[in-house]
Order: structure tokens, then C-alpha cells, then sequence
């Protein structure tokens, strides 16, 4: 289960846990690999070619609401939290962790993200700013920290229970 973005997530996880075994067409796959997308002018024809289904939903009440506990080994939020205000955020990363087996976040660290409504969509809006402060206090596997091409901070966490 992936954020949507622009699909690169469920581009890379199809590529690497299906068509790298040998498993290029939908009938061969073996990994279900579903997105959840709130503005529907995101999808494009092409993002079927690697998602089994794509959910038209808000993610913090769709994972809330139909993802069953250990439904997925997988959830990745890649650049969604900071679109959710502080509290919400929580409540949605503390759900996932709960409900899966691992949960993969990327996320922009400290306030030099601004950003506000970008081709019409009013769901791209930063509502919060993280710390690594923060986030180390979430179950932590793993984390990696970075710079973007203008040295703006981010963060990769590997969360599990």
C-alpha cells in the first residue's frame, strides 16, 4: 500500500518484487501493490501497468477505516505526512505502524518546505513540519537523513513494530 505521488513507489516495488523474479505481465504477478489517491486528476493510464488497484480516498480515513491489521507486510508514505496536520499525521503513522509489518516514510525535515496549492490541488498543502526529534520517538528500524539539490533536510524512517 502506497501514497500515490506520481506512482514512482509502486513503479520501484513492482519492479524489483515481481518484474525482476521473472514475472513482467499482471497475470504472473504475485505482489499486490495498491495506492491511495485523493485528487483523481493524478492518474494516468499508465499507473495500471503497475498497480493491482488504486483507492480514490483520503489515506488517513481509508487506512483507518478498511485496512485490516496485517493486511499488507508494506506501507509506504512517501511525502504524504506533512499534507496532514501534526495530530492527524500522528494518528496516521501510528496506525499504519499498528496495521502493518513495516512502514516506509519519506518526509521533508524543518520548515523549509513550504508549500501551498500546486496545479489546482488544494491536497498538496504542507499542514505540519517534522524533526528527526520527533519521528525517532516511532518504533525506528532504520533511518537515513539527506539533503535536496538546494540542501533543504529529509528524512527516509523504516518503522516496524
Amino acid at each position: 500500500m502506497s501514497g500515490w505521488g506520481d506512482g514512482k513507489w509502486g513503479m520501484l516495488c513492482r519492479e524489483y518484487l515481481d518484474v525482476w523474479a521473472g514475472r513482467v505481465f499482471r497475470p504472473n504477478w504475485t505482489t499486490r501493490i495498491e495506492g491511495i489517491e485523493i485528487f483523481p486528476t493524478n492518474i494516468d493510464t499508465y499507473h495500471s501497468s503497475f498497480y493491482n488497484k488504486i483507492h480514490f480516498a483520503d489515506a488517513y480515513h481509508h487506512i483507518h477505516t478498511y485496512v485490516q491489521p496485517d493486511e499488507f507486510d508494506l506501507i509506504i508514505l512517501g511525502d504524504v505526512l506533512e499534507h496532514f496536520g501534526k495530530e492527524q499525521a500522528t494518528a496516521l503513522l501510528n496506525t499504519c505502524i499498528l496495521k502493518a509489518g513495516h512502514v516506509l516514510l519519506n518526509v521533508p525535515i524543518g520548515d523549509q518546505w513550504p508549500q501551498g496549492v500546486v496545479y489546482g490541488n488544494v491536497f498538496e498543502t504542507h499542514l505540519s513540519v517534522w524533526t528527526t526529534k520527533e519521528l525517532d520517538q516511532f518504533p525506528v528500524k532504520e533511518k537515513r537523513h539527506f539533503k535536496d539539490y538546494i540542501g533543504r533536510d529529509f528524512s527516509t524512517y523504516l518503522f516496524s513494530k
